[in-house]
């Protein structure tokens, strides 16, 4: 005959409260961390919306034959048909995520893809509106260059020339 024996499952309340406090240190020590890595992440999500967005004005530019404009303004891009320069038709409008500011700027692509006036180098340089950009928080930097090359760098104050 088999003998069953009975066994004890689960844990004590002292292990649990043991447990409960390593957690609670190891929370504690990563929370200044967890600040930056919102940031971080929301800077780098505005640099991609950005960076989608002039990829879509250049395509359009092409595909349309004609020129379309990229503007930025604090938190919004547009991405404008400037067909008819005195009433341009807006192709998209979007707003920069969180607290991510861009500077004011309008860049044009002509019906070839490449920026308008030809030769014509384009830099957006996007920025937390409650911190400074440094090491520990990397924003991002759109780079447009005269023959129609789009960029983003991960920190225009490291690698983005």
């Amino acid at each position: 005959m088999r003998r069953l024996k009975s066994r004890s499952r689960g844990m004590t309340l002292i292990e649990l409260m043991v447990g409960l406090a390593v957690m609670a240190v190891l929370a504690t020590a990563a929370a200044p961390f967890l600040g930056d890595m919102v940031a971080n992440s929301r800077l780098r999500e505005a640099g991609n919306l950005l960076f989608g967005e002039t990829l879509l004005a250049q395509s359009e530019a092409i595909k349309r034959n004609t020129t379309v404009r990229v503007s930025t303004n604090g938190s919004s891009v547009q991405t404008l048909d400037m067909t008819v320069p005195a009433t341009p038709v807006v192709l998209r409008a979007r707003t920069l995520p969180g607290a991510v500011q861009a500077p004011a700027k309008t860049f044009d692509f002509g019906p070839e893809g490449r920026p308008a006036p030809f030769g014509t180098a384009v830099s957006v340089n996007l920025a937390a509106a409650s911190a400074t950009c440094s090491d520990d928080l990397r924003c991002p930097g759109l780079r447009v260059d005269a023959g129609g090359a789009v960029r983003l760098c991960g920190n225009y104050l490291v690698s983005c020339p």
